[in-house]
């Protein structure tokens, strides 16, 4: 019972939350000049963005529904290095922090404000201080941040705490 209960929080929090949009909080400097109808051009768009102050990125689903914006998101979290794992030499993520910034960032941190510096600091929303990333950067970044979070996971399972004799 205990498990169904942590696999329908899981699926929960991994779906995400779908909201209706306004349109006219979107940012319009991502739109196109010619468009008029925001709805439908961000229809089966997605888009990532990074919160520097909530230490997250935020992967945007659009649709639209009876003419009406719809919007699903995913979040993941920036993990903190505890254990000294996150950027050693032959972590998977170093090396994709390495292959994403030709070398240049040693932080997931440095990455993302590079990326975002990258795409000139502009914003989804007009009421939210996260920053479009670029779609191929963000989504090889949250697939190692999510494979990282998951071998922490599975090391913390494997701990055994013994009683003092």
């Amino acid at each position: 019972m205990k498990n169904y209960l942590l696999l329908l929080f899981a699926i929960a929090f991994f779906i995400g939350c779908s909201v209706k949009m306004d349109p006219t909080s979107i940012n319009k400097e991502i739109l196109p000049q010619k468009s008029d109808n925001v709805t439908e051009y961000l229809a089966s768009k997605t888009y990532y963005t990074y919160d520097e102050k909530e230490s997250k990125i935020t992967t945007y689903f659009f649709k639209e529904k009876n003419s009406t914006l719809i919007a699903s998101y995913i979040f993941d979290y920036i993990p903190k290095d505890i254990s000294g794992q996150l950027y050693s030499p032959i972590s998977k993520v170093y090396f994709t922090i390495k292959r994403l910034t030709n070398g240049k960032a040693n932080t997931i941190e440095e990455a993302l404000v590079m990326e975002v510096k990258k795409n000139g600091f502009t914003k989804l929303f007009n009421d939210k201080e996260e920053y479009i990333l670029g779609n191929d950067f963000a989504n090889d970044l949250t697939h190692v941040i999510r494979e990282f979070n998951d071998m922490v996971e599975r090391q913390e399972r494997r701990v055994v705490i013994l009683p003092k004799l």
